[in-house]
C-alpha cells in the first residue's frame, strides 16, 4: 500500500444505474442521472462484552464481539426525471406508450350540460371530431379537449346520447405502471473525481435490493426528486456488496 497522504474527500460524479439478478448481472446502464445525495450507511451491530468481575480490572471487557444487525444500506436521490427515473420514484415499471393514428366511427356516447365526458381515445386530430345526435351535427355545440380526450355540451340540445366520429394522432412516448414494483434489484456505478485532488474515483455497488420511499409531489413548484433505499447484497464471487476505488 502506498505512503499515507492526508487528503480531504468530496466526490462529483457521474452516476448509472441499471436492473441485477441475483447473480449480480446487470442490463443496460441508465445514466448519466444528476444526484444530490448517495448515502452508505454500514452494518449496524450488536455489542456483546463479557465484564470482568476481578478485583483488579473489575467492570473492564474482558472480551468483545461485535454481531452484525441490519446489513448495510444506501439511499439515493435524485431529480433527473425522464420516464426510467419516474417509474423509479413511483415504485413502478415504465412501457411503451406508442400509439399510430386511427379513424373511430360510431362512437356511443352520453353527454351531459356543463360536464366533461371522457373518450375511450385522447390525441385527437384537429378538425376531425363530428358530434352526431339524432343525426343532427351538434358539434359546434360541444367543447372539446383534444390533448386529454375529453367532450362537453355547452347546452341542453347537446346533451344526452351522440354518436362520435374523430381521428387519432400518431403519438410516441412512455407509460409509468405505478406501484408495479416494490422490491427493485439496481446496480449503482459512480464515475467520479475527488474535488480534493483532482484524482478520480469509482464506486460500484454490485447489488442493492431498493425500493421507493418518499411521497411524491405531482403538482409542486420545485423538480420533482425521487429517493430509493434498500439493504446491500453480496452476490456470488463478489466478496463484498460494494466497493470504492481512489486513483492516484
Amino acid at each position: 500500500m502506498a505512503d499515507f497522504k492526508d487528503t480531504g474527500l468530496i466526490m462529483s460524479g457521474d452516476i448509472f444505474m441499471a436492473e441485477v439478478d441475483a447473480d449480480g448481472k446487470f442490463g443496460a446502464l441508465n445514466g448519466p442521472m444528476n444526484v444530490p445525495s448517495l448515502s452508505i450507511t454500514p452494518t449496524s451491530v450488536n455489542r456483546i462484552s463479557r465484564p470482568s468481575f476481578q478485583k483488579d480490572n473489575y467492570g473492564q471487557a474482558l472480551d468483545a464481539v461485535n454481531l452484525p444487525s441490519d446489513s448495510a444500506s444506501v439511499t439515493i436521490q435524485f431529480d433527473s426525471m425522464p420516464a426510467a427515473m419516474l417509474a423509479e420514484t413511483l415504485g413502478g415499471t415504465a412501457e411503451l406508450a406508442d400509439a399510430e393514428a386511427d379513424s373511430v366511427t360510431g362512437e356511443a356516447l352520453t353527454l351531459t350540460e356543463g360536464a366533461w365526458a371522457a373518450l375511450p381515445h385522447s390525441s385527437l386530430a384537429a378538425g376531425s371530431v363530428v358530434v352526431t345526435k339524432d343525426a343532427t351535427d351538434v358539434t359546434a355545440d360541444c367543447d372539446i379537449n383534444r390533448s386529454a380526450g375529453l367532450i362537453k355540451a355547452r347546452s341542453a340540445s347537446a346533451a344526452g346520447d351522440v354518436t362520435m366520429d374523430y381521428d387519432t394522432e400518431a403519438v410516441t412516448g412512455h407509460r409509468v405502471m405505478g406501484d408495479t414494483e416494490i422490491s427493485k434489484p439496481r446496480y449503482i456505478l459512480v464515475d467520479g473525481i475527488n474535488l480534493a485532488t483532482g484524482k478520480r474515483t469509482r464506486v460500484e455497488i454490485f447489488r442493492a435490493v431498493l425500493s421507493a420511499d418518499q411521497a411524491t409531489e405531482l403538482m409542486g413548484t420545485e423538480f420533482i426528486t425521487g429517493q430509493l433505499s434498500g439493504s446491500l447484497v453480496v452476490p456470488p464471487g463478489k466478496g463484498a456488496a460494494y466497493t470504492a476505488t481512489m486513483y492516484s
